[in-house]
């Protein structure tokens, strides 16, 4: 079984970044997500969407807003009343993250919520990466988009997501 998905990622792998012929299983494919107003295309959704379909999630950001995490809210309640566990992590870096929007974060049963200290550690921390687990893998989106609405909805964001 271990070798069957190794095999399946290597070819959505190659089929992605060598030669588009290579036949694989989109669900091993590295895709390409971005906002586009016009079509109704939103990085949420696709944040969304790995939420509702995994068992653990881990999500570090440099920055948290309260519109940020509004359209969240209601997904991450149904991972809480699931008991589906998770971690963010973000960070004081420039006082942007939102206390309010922490608040309601830190409010969830299920999620564990830590703040990098940028002045403790004595250097900036602006990640942004939102991984889950699956039964058997993980997924992952990871790129620009910070936890805030424009991120989320409205900017210009170039991300990589390899999962469904």
């Amino acid at each position: 079984m271990r070798k069957t998905k190794i095999k399946q990622i290597q070819s959505g792998l190659a089929t992605a970044f060598i030669d588009v012929g290579i036949q694989s299983n989109v669900a091993y494919k590295p895709q390409f997500v971005f906002n586009n107003y016009h079509n109704g295309q939103k990085v949420i959704a696709s944040i969304e969407d790995e939420l509702l379909h995994c068992n653990e999630f881990s999500i570090s950001v440099a920055f948290i807003t309260q519109d940020g995490v509004t359209p969240l809210l209601q997904t991450l309640k149904k991972l809480e009343k699931r008991g589906v566990p998770g971690r963010i992590m973000t960070t004081d870096y420039l006082c942007f993250s939102d206390p309010v929007a922490l608040d309601k974060l830190a409010s969830l049963s299920n999620v564990e919520l830590r703040m990098y200290q940028t002045d403790l550690a004595g250097n900036g921390f602006h990640t942004k990466g939102y991984l889950f687990r699956g039964d058997e893998e993980y997924r992952f989106i990871i790129g620009s988009s910070n936890m805030t609405q424009s991120a989320l909805k409205r900017n210009m964001e170039w991300i990589t997501e390899l999962g469904s």
